[in-house]
């Protein structure tokens, strides 16, 4: 059987993922969209990530609807890669697009000592997003912490879209599978923005579960008339790279 928590609450775009609760014992180039929402204030601590964002690569297609502002496929094969294309202002060759990099905050919070590296922390990551290590964050083996995504900047959610371009290879835990696999991506859209509120998206540390959710890149796109923003955040671990598709 599959266990689908984490594709109850994001859909069916994490189908092989879950987060098994019950089972616990400087500035690039571009300008940000105007009227963007006052930062709320963090109760906890803040880590200020000034790290150019390394390039990473994204399916062709995914690309090329991001490009296109148009609708992804539900899921597809990621064989076809295109290289990202770092972190400023720039135009995309095909379709003339100019694409502006935001920024995201991203943070990690637990009801429980002993879960992750600082009961509460903030990553406030530059224009073009960045890479967060799972190992750095947690600490424990057991329990359950909270992740949630502050998008200040994108100022139109009802524009925005979210996708999830898996790293995890799917593995079995107490019969149920986990991770989404490779070579795999996802439009998120809805059932993020359902889940990414309150406490934020809950996930299980439990034998590592959350490593095989998490393992990939959330993609954030917000189109308006010739421009795209965009931004992403990618999760890795690097104490367990077995569970990575590519290290």
């Amino acid at each position: 059987m599959i266990k689908n928590t984490f594709a109850l609450v994001l859909a069916s775009a994490f189908a092989a993922v879950a987060l098994a609760s019950e089972h616990e014992a400087a500035p690039a180039h571009g300008a940000a969209p105007a009227h963007a929402e006052a930062r709320p204030a963090f109760n906890g601590t803040v880590l200020e990530i000034r790290d150019t964002p390394e390039d990473f690569k994204m399916p062709g297609k995914l690309w090329d609807t991001v490009m296109t502002s148009g609708a992804a496929p539900a899921a597809t094969g990621g064989h076809e890669k295109k290289d990202d294309h770092g972190g400023g202002g720039e135009k995309d060759e095909k379709s003339d697009t100019l694409i502006v990099w935001l920024p995201v905050e991203v943070s990690f919070t637990a009801k429980a000592s002993g879960i992750l590296t600082h009961d509460a922390v903030q990553y406030n990551l530059p224009r073009g997003g960045g890479t967060l290590d799972l190992s750095k964050i947690t600490s424990g083996d057991k329990g359950t912490f909270y992740l949630k995504f502050n998008l200040v900047e994108f100022n139109n959610p009802s524009a925005m879209k979210v996708y999830f371009v898996s790293n995890a290879k799917k593995r079995r835990i107490d019969g149920d599978v986990y991770g989404a696999g490779c070579n795999v991506y996802f439009d998120v859209t809805s059932s993020f923005q359902k889940s990414n509120s309150g406490d934020g998206i809950r996930f299980n540390i439990t034998n590592n579960r959350h490593i095989s959710a998490l393992s990939g890149h959330f993609i954030f796109v917000q189109p308006d008339k010739d421009k795209v923003y965009l931004s992403q955040v990618e999760f890795n671990d690097s104490k367990n790279k077995d569970y990575l598709c590519k290290i």
